[in-house]
């Protein structure tokens, strides 16, 4: 029997967007191509076997038995010819086009429609770019190190040099959060974290993934954000699993995991700096009891 080649398209889950577009290129596919968030565990370790100094980049891996390849840029484009049809081409490209998403580009270029310029989005692209209110309570998932258990890095190490330690000698609880310059939930938060990070009892760590210099620069100006620790690593990001932002993990000083979640808005910022007052097991009780995924602590 010969064997079946697979196809995946690994791709920066930074935002919800990104999230549907990647579904509706695997539809228009006819699902011979599988997208996966470049920070996938699984997606990461075929990754590291195909190409061992990968970048942070929309990828193709072609996997045929224990054979796996990686292809980039035009590289990508040409073979995906091999086993998509003409008119599975020209869908991809008509949602890539339309929705301004970098699957075939630099992470860095996107910038979504409203913040691109100040003029109302058009009906047809509303739906599509607004934020939507998950209301109180961060969305709990159940991706990445499980709750209770130790952080998968000890260490971190910011973009001024100052290392920072995620157990044992922790001065504080931490809560650790992921985000993107270029998603637009992660605008909402930032926009409210300088006024939050001031205000908590907790440390506060923000944590990017592959992000150009300037482009970072002007998120944390912008923001008022840069007096906060900023970590740039997608390592970091990898370890802890993070396929979509922003996302949060809160951390004991021991560097137990008490809580994670999607992080929206300033609510669920306070919501997930919650859990440090309530048992990792009852926090787990509440959620095995729950038939939704948005999580309300209180």
């Amino acid at each position: 029997m010969a064997i079946k080649t697979l196809h995946y398209l690994l791709f920066d889950a930074s935002c919800s967007l990104c999230s549907d577009l990647a579904g509706d290129v695997e539809r228009a596919s006819g699902n011979k191509l599988v997208t996966k968030s470049l920070y996938d565990r699984d997606a990461l370790e075929l990754l590291k076997r195909a190409r061992p100094n990968y970048k942070f980049e929309p990828t193709l891996l072609s996997i045929k038995g224990e054979q796996v390849r990686a292809y980039t840029g035009m590289a990508m484009r040409a073979q995906l010819v091999t086993f998509l049809n003409p008119v599975q081409l020209l869908k991809i490209a008509r949602i890539v086009q339309k929705a301004g998403v970098p699957l075939f580009g630099d992470f860095e270029e996107h910038v979504p429609a409203q913040e691109a310029t100040q003029e109302t989005p058009e009906p047809e692209h509303a739906a599509e770019t607004a934020p939507r209110d998950f209301g109180p309570g961060f969305r709990f998932s159940a991706a990445g190190p499980e709750l209770g258990t130790r952080t998968p890095i000890a260490e971190l190490t910011t973009t001024r040099g100052e290392t920072l330690s995620l157990q044992f000698d922790a001065e504080r609880n931490t809560l650790l959060l992921f985000l993107s310059t270029h998603c637009p939930f992660c605008v909402i938060v930032a926009q409210a974290l300088a006024d939050f990070a001031a205000d908590a009892p907790e440390r506060v760590i923000v944590v990017f993934g592959a992000t150009e210099p300037d482009t970072l620069q002007e998120f944390l100006h912008q923001h008022h954000l840069e007096n906060l620790p900023i970590v740039v690593s997608p390592e970091t990001r990898a370890a802890f699993e993070v396929t979509g932002v922003p996302y949060g993990y809160a951390l004991d000083q021991r560097g137990i995991l008490r809580g994670k979640g999607v992080v929206n808005n300033n609510d669920h910022l306070d919501s997930l700096a919650n859990t440090f007052y309530v048992s990792v097991e009852a926090f787990k009780q509440a959620l095995a009891s729950r038939s939704e995924d948005k999580v309300v602590v209180s």
